[in-house]
């Protein structure tokens, strides 16, 4: 199921830069997304992390996880990765378990091929591209 959908979401998007829809511009910089406001929909995205991380872990492809840092709270800095991506720990919101790994949009500008749209316009991350792996922290 898994990969229909990224399937889907990768015949889309080739389909529309075919036609000419869709030019991709890399920001002069890169910002961390805000997570929502309570109010706004906020409720939405443990939600949709649920949905995601189920449609992640059930798949063939585990390499391949949610990254966007709309989905994660408590991001602290902690180095770089021998690839050269800032490395961050994290726990997702509403989550308790805490996690070092990458921000999507980090990796849309250093790997783009690495970065996959996932479900309710979140980015996924393909750590097996980057030669790593996320890794939970005790």
């Amino acid at each position: 199921m898994k990969k229909f959908i990224l399937g889907l979401i990768a015949s889309l998007s080739a389909t529309a830069a075919a036609a000419g829809t869709m030019v991709y511009e890399a920001p002069a910089t890169v910002e961390m997304a805000e997570p929502m406001q309570n109010g706004s929909g906020a409720w939405l995205i443990p939600l949709a992390i649920i949905a995601i991380l189920a449609l992640t872990l059930t798949g063939e492809d585990t390499t391949t996880v949610p990254s966007d840092s709309r989905l994660k709270a408590n991001i602290i800095p902690v180095g770089t990765a021998p690839n050269g991506l800032p490395l961050y720990t994290y726990n997702y919101i509403g989550g308790s378990q805490t996690y070092l790994g990458v921000m999507a949009q980090d990796v849309l500008m250093h790997t783009p091929e690495a970065v996959v749209m996932g479900p309710f316009g979140f980015m996924m991350v393909d750590y097996g591209l980057l030669g790593m792996e996320m890794q939970p922290v005790n």
